[in-house]
């Protein structure tokens, strides 16, 4: 393959301009996939002294469907705005005056969602029990016994859609896929059990959370449906009610997934609700999402808050494990905190606003280079170029947030590039859709002349392992073609 290298001035936004003059590289790569695939990619090489050289590069400044590795850009917006130390916030309020010689709050107890992610047992030893026990606590620590009204959660914080308008009814109802919300216990999903009927005939067997009206539409089907039967779990959202249809052989054994919670918010309130009743709270009204009512025109009181831990806590469960719901859950809190709306677009949106903020593209033209709908490129929508994940790494690593982003990429077996031919000396993310797949990081990292690199395969219909050779053979390349020097 021909190779690209010339030397570009010092600075990221002078580099950056350069790079639009490239003469990409025509020819294929000798370890090339199936031949109908489309890739791209970028590889640029920092010297001493900051300037830039350019190692490799094929339609670098084409977009590609970038899957996962999108969450790069998402985690790099997140640290550029709201800081590596960032705390999710929610809060108990009152709407109503409250008398704390009988401990009577007379009006509603309202949760004001803060859009915490965090309530889940990958951060609370007991759970998403544990938040919820909290905040009762702290509320009965008020000195608070009664509440006249209902225990209301304020929708209003997050209003709009929770997710892409594009993305598939075949991802929406399982955990790769569930959508954001302002409030929610573990990772607003609910776990289901489902066995085979005991006979030909019968419905399958589904055991759900307490809470959860599940409509079971399935049928148990004989031995030679084995391997061939499918159910499909549809959650009815903004209901308790988990819809499930299709066949079941009874030849087959159970199995537990992890679905959609259809009303995460109301699970909260009802969760809370029992916690309060727990604790000595006696909550009289209901348990609801709504908006409050204002019983007085006193001001509200704060009677219970918990924080999160900080940012920085989730971004290796982002970039090594690739967890969506976390990434989502940051174009979510973009929304809220920069955007100002709780919106999950205007969230998205103010990720396309940081990469723009960068400066020019790498085809010299001014136009974005990306388009996406979500933050953690699950959506097939999504497109980016090469130069822009490039570039983003190159920014962040010059930024006082970049360290913990590189610290939380993937090393050598570890995470998602468990699955990859063994890479040496790397620092990367992942990515991987149907006829999809990517990586970008960084090489070298802890050196003096670190490689910067993004690589791209789309429009691939076989198995991923020939596409991850080919990408693990242009690191080597290009790893030893530095070390040569």
């Amino acid at each position: 393959m021909k190779r690209i290298r010339p030397v570009l001035s010092i600075g990221l936004a002078v580099t950056l301009v350069a790079l639009s003059s490239l003469r990409e590289a025509s020819a294929q790569p000798s370890t090339s996939v199936d031949a109908g695939a489309y890739r791209g990619y970028l590889a640029v090489r920092r010297l001493v002294g900051g300037e830039v050289e350019v190692v490799d590069a094929l339609n670098a400044d084409r977009r590609f469907v970038p899957a996962s590795v999108l969450k790069v850009v998402t985690v790099a917006t997140a640290l550029h705005h709201l800081g590596a130390e960032y705390r999710w916030l929610t809060r108990v309020m009152s709407t109503g005056g409250l008398d704390l010689d009988d401990g009577v709050l007379e009006g509603d107890l309202v949760i004001e969602p803060g859009g915490d992610p965090t309530w889940n047992d990958d951060f609370f030893d007991g759970g998403a029990a544990d938040p919820v026990a909290a905040l009762a606590r702290q509320v009965r620590e008020r000195g608070v016994t009664r509440i006249t009204g209902d225990l209301v959660v304020d929708v209003g914080r997050f209003p709009g859609r929770s997710h892409p308008i594009d993305r598939g009814v075949g991802d929406l109802p399982y955990r790769y896929g569930t959508p954001t919300a302002g409030l929610a216990l573990d990772s607003a999903t609910i776990t289901v059990r489902v066995a085979p009927g005991a006979a030909v005939g019968d419905p399958a067997r589904v055991v759900a959370p307490d809470g959860v009206e599940v409509l079971n539409h399935t049928t148990t089907v004989g031995r030679g449906r084995h391997g061939a039967g499918t159910l499909d779990f549809v959650p009815l959202w903004g209901t308790n009610t988990l819809l499930l249809r299709g066949e079941y052989p009874i030849s087959e054994g159970p199995f537990v997934v992890s679905a959609s919670d259809p009303a995460p918010e109301r699970r909260v309130a009802r969760r809370l609700h029992e916690a309060l009743d727990a604790a000595g709270v006696t909550v009289e009204g209901v348990a609801r999402r709504g908006s409050p009512r204002v019983a007085t025109a006193e001001p509200a009181a704060v009677l219970a808050e918990l924080r999160s831990r900080p940012l920085r806590d989730l971004l290796e469960r982002i970039l090594t494990h690739s967890t969506n719901w976390y990434a989502d859950m940051l174009a979510l809190t973009l929304a809220r905190d920069i955007a100002g709306t709780g919106r999950f677009d205007d969230g998205v949106e103010v990720i396309s606003d940081f990469v723009r903020g960068l400066g020019p593209n790498a085809n010299g033209r001014g136009t974005p280079g990306l388009w996406i709908v979500d933050g953690s490129g699950l959506s097939a929508s999504n497109l980016v170029t090469p130069a822009t994940l490039v570039r983003v790494l190159m920014h962040a690593v010059e930024q006082p947030w970049g360290a913990p982003l590189v610290e939380a990429l993937a090393g050598p077996g570890e995470g998602t590039l468990a699955a990859w031919p063994r890479l040496s000396r790397v620092a990367a993310k992942t990515g991987t859709l149907r006829h999809t797949l990517g990586l970008a990081g960084i090489v070298d990292a802890e050196s003096g002349t670190p490689i910067f690199f993004c690589y791209f395969v789309n429009h691939y219909p076989d198995r991923p392992a020939a596409a991850r050779r080919e990408i693990a053979s242009a690191l080597g390349r290009w790893s030893a073609a530095a070390t040569a020097r």
